[in-house]
């Protein structure tokens, strides 16, 4: 935790340069290439997703796998994807509690933290990111037992529409994900670099990119 603290000058440059491209703000593929540039210098990078979006692990930082999510704040509620469990639980096929969180567990195996990213853009055009890296068996991530959801009016109604517990939802007809919500503050321990843009300002064209760059690479 310590070195990634130790990088907030990095992170600052490295969000920074993105933007001085992109006004799109860095979500989950890009963040992934984005972790990468920022923790090259103090880590050994030995896999790499290269925006590759199978269940579980991304990238590997010094023999610790880690699970890049990024998410947008609404307020101070925070809502990360994870994985679609179509294959243990369905419209067709409600499944039982136990297959389920064996499912989960069986794919939270393949890393150890979660690399996450979260954006905050109340204030546009300015964007303020933080950098959170959470051990996989976080309380908020931890799933002990599922209750099970009930739709309340049409034709679901009384009927199984999916899972929950305090901090996740699982929904049939969203393709059964698995999603993760908390209150930002639950995970502030785990925070080590923040950072805010100005993403009014000009971005430079790729086509300057290029004739700036192409005879020096």
């Amino acid at each position: 935790m310590e070195k990634f603290k130790a990088l907030q000058s990095t992170f600052n440059e490295v969000i920074g340069g993105y933007h001085m491209i992109n006004k799109t703000p860095i979500k989950e593929g890009v963040w992934e290439e984005v972790n990468c540039d920022i923790v090259r210098k103090v880590c050994d990078i030995t896999d790499e997703a290269n925006g590759n979006h199978a269940s579980g692990k991304d990238n590997r930082f010094d023999n610790k796998n880690f699970s890049n999510k990024s998410a947008k704040t609404d307020g101070t509620n925070v809502s990360i994807s994870s994985y679609r469990l179509t294959g243990v639980c369905n419209d067709k096929d409600n499944g039982n509690p136990q297959d389920i969180l064996n499912e989960i567990e069986k794919r939270d195996k393949s890393f150890d933290y979660y690399s996450i990213l979260i954006r905050n853009e109340t204030e546009k055009p300015k964007i303020h990111y933080a950098w959170y890296i959470i051990p996989r068996d976080c309380h908020i991530f931890k799933i002990d037992n599922l209750t099970q959801k009930k739709g309340k009016k049409g034709k679901k109604k009384d009927e199984i529409v999916g899972w929950k517990t305090k901090y996740c939802d699982i929904t049939f007809s969203m393709s059964s994900q698995l999603w993760y919500k908390f209150n930002i503050r639950d995970i502030e321990k785990y925070k080590v670099c923040d950072t805010e843009i100005d993403n009014s300002k000009s971005k430079v064209p790729y086509s300057q990119i290029y004739h700036l760059f192409s005879k020096t690479i």
